[in-house]
């Protein structure tokens, strides 16, 4: 994928911040894990965030255009002080006339006094915007019209930052704002999080999150997705390759995408977990049950989100 497509992919813009808030190695690491270092860990992927009544009623009031289920990509928290970073990436900046805005304004709100009310023991949230980096300047002249603008009705929005995804040779850079390093206690401006970044790099090793927006450019549509399945089918056939004969080999969609995670789906919303279990189920389970339906003598059994394979020999095994 071209570059600057790349630094433009929600899917990878997403499981680019899940992996700088994953436990890595100091060294070797695929993407450094900026967040992890700084002592924040994973809340919530994608999971609309609830407003506290009082706040509802105040959204209604205001007669502004609001979303009031507002879903961020990520939030993190550190335990040591109660701070958290609530995250939303863009392929773009956009304007306070944009559609984009009644998102945005119920992400401000989101960060304001209402997170402490919904995300207890968490106490402080600051909004940081992901964009690509000649975006930056733009984006935090959105933010900060629309900071203003819900103040002026009356609204309390919590504090934002502006974070700039770019390339420098062949190292990927994150870079953040003034606002971020007094919430987050960090130094420097910026940080080289992925290395020997080429204009063809291939994003789906780094998949541990699929988001139905999928892959934008048209000519890849359903990348993600059979990255996704593939991701599954691979462990699947690696499992059953250690299996003994005769001795039932039983798994789940949800537990198989577990694994292929590394535990991270238990992070991610509940609808969108539902979703990525559907396309496992439909597309590797539903097909290898499909393959031996009929069939004389048959390994499988699938029932549900529920695969049972069991080889009698080692022939079958192998087909």
């Amino acid at each position: 994928m071209k570059t600057d497509a790349l630094l433009r992919d929600p899917v990878f813009q997403l499981n680019l911040l899940v992996w700088m808030a994953k436990d890595q190695p100091s060294s070797g690491y695929r993407v450094r894990p900026f967040f992890f270092e700084n002592k924040f860990r994973l809340v919530y992927i994608e999971q609309p965030f609830a407003f506290p009544d009082a706040t509802a009623r105040a959204i209604d009031a205001s007669g502004l255009q609001i979303k009031k289920t507002p879903e961020p990509d990520t939030i993190l928290g550190r335990a040591a002080d109660q701070k958290a970073l609530y995250f939303e990436a863009k392929a773009n900046s956009f304007g306070t006339d944009s559609s984009n805005s009644l998102q945005a304004r119920g992400h401000l709100l989101a960060c304001g006094p209402a997170f402490a009310e919904t995300l207890k023991p968490l106490e402080s949230a600051l909004l940081c915007y992901v964009v690509p980096q000649d975006r930056c300047a733009l984006m935090a002249e959105c933010l900060a019209s629309l900071s203003t603008e819900l103040r002026s009705a009356t609204l309390a929005p919590g504090e934002h930052s502006v974070h700039g995804l770019g390339v420098s040779g062949t190292d990927l850079i994150y870079s953040w704002d003034q606002k971020f390093k007094q919430h987050a206690g960090v130094n420097g401006d910026s940080v080289a999080v992925i290395h020997e970044l080429q204009d063809d790099t291939d994003p789906s090793p780094l998949l541990l999150v699929f988001t139905e927006e999928d892959c934008p450019n048209q000519e890849r549509a359903g990348f993600y997705r059979r990255v996704l399945i593939n991701q599954a089918v691979a462990k699947l056939v690696c499992d059953l390759n250690l299996q003994q004969p005769e001795k039932p080999y039983v798994t789940t969609a949800r537990d198989l995408l577990w694994q292929t995670t590394d535990g991270i789906l238990d992070f991610v919303g509940r609808d969108r977990q539902t979703n990525m279990v559907r396309i496992i189920r439909q597309n590797v389970f539903t097909r290898i049950a499909d393959f031996w339906r009929g069939k004389q003598f048959s390994p499988v059994k699938s029932e549900a989100d529920r695969l049972e394979i069991t080889f009698k020999d080692k022939g079958i095994k192998a087909d």
